[in-house]
Parts: C-alpha cells; sequence; structure tokens
C-alpha cells in the first residue's frame, strides 16, 4: 500500500477479500489475487489478497426485503485473527488498557454484477448501514469497527475471533440481483510484531466521533467545579469543547508510550475566550514525564501544572503554566506538531516550522506536574482547563505516533 496523507486509520493493514452477495442470501469471499483495476490506486492484491492467510472474514447468508421499488439488503459479518500473535492494539499482555480494535473497510464497490432485467435509471447501489466512515485508502470509506482485541490464533475459534457480528446494509432497485464488492482489514499488533503506530481523527471526513465507532476517546478532568460539553459538527468540520466555570475537560487515551520511545502529537486546533494561562492543553504522559503543549490565544508553549486552593476543594483546582512560551495567534486555525525524541528532547513545530525545545530533562514530572490525576499510566490526551470560565476550543484534526517521531 502507498502511504497516505493523512495517515491511515489504524496504521496495519491484515488484508483485502472480495466478496459476492446475491439475492438468494449466497455470499461468497475470496482473496484478491494480482492487481485489479477495481481497486483504489496503491493498492495490489498479491499483497493484501490474505483471506484465510492472515484473517478470516465470514458471513451469515445475506437477506433482502423489498419495499416497493427499492430493495434491502443486509449481512452480518464477523471474522478470526489468524496470526500467531493478538490484534486490535499496540500492547502486549492479556488485558491491555486500552485498544485500537479491529476495522473492517469497503475500498471498492459495491459494484452490480447481476440484474434481473433493466434497471430504471441507474442500479446504482447505496450503501447505509455501517459504523463509520474514515480514510484507509481515500477519504470518506465506511467501516465496521469492533473495538476488541483478538487473540493469537486458537486451535478452536474462541478469543481469536469477534464476539458479534456487525450488519452491512446496502439499497439497490429491485431488478438489482447481485452485486461484489472489495473490503480491507486493519488492525494494529503489539510488539515486536509491529514497532510504531498511529491514531488518526480528522473531523471533516471521518463520522466516528457521532457513531462512536472508532478507538474511544475517555474523558476526565481533575476539577469538580462548572459544566463542560462537547460539540462535534461534520458540517463545520470541528469538535468543539466548551468548559466553563472553573471546569477542566479532556479526552485521553492509555497507550504503550515510554520513556525511551519516540512520538509525535499533530493538533489542527483554534481557542478562544478571555483566559490569560494556557488553558488549551495536548500531550502526552509516557509514565516519567509529560511533554505538553498549552495556549491562550497569544502565547504557545510547553506547559506544567499547579494545583490552586488545595485546602478547600482537595487537590486543588489545576491551572496550567508555561514552562517555556512564545508569541502566537491561536484563534486562527494553525497546525501544531509536538515531537518526542524518546529521553533526549521533544521540540514544537508551528505550521512546520521547529520553534521551541526543551531537553527531556526539563519536561515537568508526571507525579507532580501533571494531568495524571484523571489516568494511569502512558497516555495521550487534549482538552481545556477553564480556569478563567470563558474559553473553548475547537479541533479538526488530532493525530498521535507511537515509535516514530514525526508522521
Amino acid at each position: 500500500m502507498q502511504p497516505q496523507s493523512p495517515p491511515m486509520l489504524p496504521s496495519q493493514s491484515l488484508g483485502m477479500v472480495q466478496v459476492t452477495v446475491d439475492d438468494a442470501g449466497n455470499v461468497t469471499t475470496v482473496p484478491l489475487q494480482g492487481t485489479s483495476s477495481d481497486l483504489a490506486p496503491g493498492i495490489d492484491g498479491s499483497i493484501y489478497g490474505s483471506q484465510d492467510v492472515n484473517v478470516h472474514v465470514y458471513a451469515k447468508a445475506a437477506t433482502s426485503t423489498i419495499k416497493g421499488s427499492t430493495k434491502t439488503w443486509t449481512m452480518n459479518i464477523g471474522l478470526r485473527n489468524l496470526l500467531a500473535f493478538p490484534i486490535g492494539s499496540n500492547q502486549a499482555g492479556s488485558t491491555p488498557s486500552d485498544t485500537t480494535g479491529i476495522f473492517l473497510a469497503l475500498i471498492s464497490g459495491p459494484t452490480v454484477s447481476q440484474t434481473s432485467s433493466h434497471c430504471p435509471g441507474s442500479c446504482a447501489v447505496s450503501t447505509v448501514g455501517y459504523d463509520g466512515t474514515g480514510t484507509f485508502t481515500a477519504p470518506n470509506q465506511r467501516y465496521l469497527y469492533w473495538r476488541e482485541r483478538l487473540a493469537a490464533k486458537q486451535a478452536v475459534p474462541g478469543a481469536d475471533t469477534v464476539s458479534v457480528r456487525r450488519p452491512f446494509t446496502w439499497t439497490s432497485p429491485t431488478q438489482v440481483t447481485a452485486m461484489t464488492f472489495v473490503l480491507i482489514v486493519g488492525a494494529d499488533w503489539p510488539a515486536p510484531a509491529q514497532l510504531n503506530w498511529s491514531v488518526f481523527y480528522n473531523a471533516p471526513t471521518d463520522s466516528a466521533p457521532d457513531q462512536h465507532a472508532k478507538p474511544i476517546w475517555r474523558t476526565g478532568n481533575m476539577s469538580t467545579f462548572g459544566a463542560a460539553t462537547e460539540v462535534w459538527s461534520k458540517a463545520q468540520g470541528v469538535d468543539s469543547l466548551e468548559p466553563q466555570n472553573a471546569k477542566d475537560y479532556y479526552l485521553f487515551r492509555r497507550d504503550s508510550l515510554a520513556a525511551s520511545t519516540p512520538a509525535y502529537f499533530e493538533a489542527h486546533v483554534k481557542v478562544s475566550g478571555g483566559q490569560t494561562k494556557p488553558e488549551t492543553v495536548f500531550g502526552f504522559l509516557d509514565g516519567t514525564r509529560m511533554a505538553a503543549i498549552g495556549m491562550t490565544n497569544a502565547r504557545i508553549g510547553f506547559v506544567k501544572y499547579a494545583f490552586l486552593a488545595k485546602e478547600l476543594f482537595g487537590h486543588g483546582l489545576p491551572q496550567a503554566n508555561f514552562v517555556d512560551s512564545l508569541s502566537n495567534d491561536a484563534t486562527t486555525n494553525h497546525t501544531y506538531r509536538l515531537r518526542k525524541f524518546g529521553t533526549d528532547s521533544v521540540t514544537l513545530e508551528i505550521d512546520g516550522t521547529r520553534r521551541l525545545g526543551l531537553t527531556y530533562s526539563q519536561l515537568p514530572s508526571v507525579a507532580q506536574d501533571s494531568v495524571a490525576t484523571f489516568t494511569t499510566g502512558p497516555a495521550e490526551f487534549f482538552g481545556d482547563g477553564s480556569i478563567s470560565g470563558n474559553h473553548n476550543s475547537a479541533w479538526s484534526v488530532v493525530t498521535y505516533g507511537i515509535g516514530l517521531s514525526q508522521p
């Protein structure tokens, strides 16, 4: 597969399978061999034609119902891991703290292969039932998603197989009697089978926030006051966070980031409000240090946390403070990239230009000066701490990678 921009989600592809369905309920799945003009550019069936080698995609008999001039097709699909190691997480161990899950994406078709007679108008097939859309080999591709980590292949199918089948649904004119389409399976693999991973969210092309189908960003907070809202808008292409009245609101994912591991976090975000402290923050916890970027309307830089009025509010109200900063207009969209070079150093790039840097030893301690009160272990996070009570942020792209310092 050719490298994609923006990055694929997820970062490893296990195989492709061509599926043929007819209205008698017959479902045929075969691996793709060689190249095909039906596939997306850069896809080679001889590489990814691994049905029954890496994975096994299976389906119950398809059903079709007719209402007026429209036929609705439904097929319940599952898959089994045939590899000698788990898939669906970048963490080892039997119970990882989080998982990136398994994706089955529609990358070509459905294409009508048989009709009973001439279709009035068009014989086009429309996909109407799926979990979300994302960028796999092209933008806006529909997918099914299992938030599961499958065990290595077992002698008898069990933990190596998804727990439930997921439904794909299509509509077509009643004259359509058979169709074909191509699916690609994607999942992360724990080391040493895979050495780097990326998680990517692009608001204009990824429907996952409203479908709740992609790897879940959990929510966390450190204060107990005020209200917070999260509003996702595909039309506007943003995920808007609006904490108020000393409320902090963060989204985070636990992951396998170690102190020695390189990593990057990239965000397209703009902020507004009357804040004087860096209330919008994103970055990493690697178990030892916190590498985090904070911003006000007019400044950006590396931050650490203090906890105010502990005698009144338990562990105190969380407040980010600059460790090192520079002038920056954050009220318009910019691309911010935080890069971590193991235990050597971290840098901040703004729109592709390096602007700040710290040595690893200058970063704040996870145990003392970080957001670690709402998550345990390594994690990636982004969000707001609205100490001012007048602040919000709009995120259009959030992506991070582990095992490499840039996309």
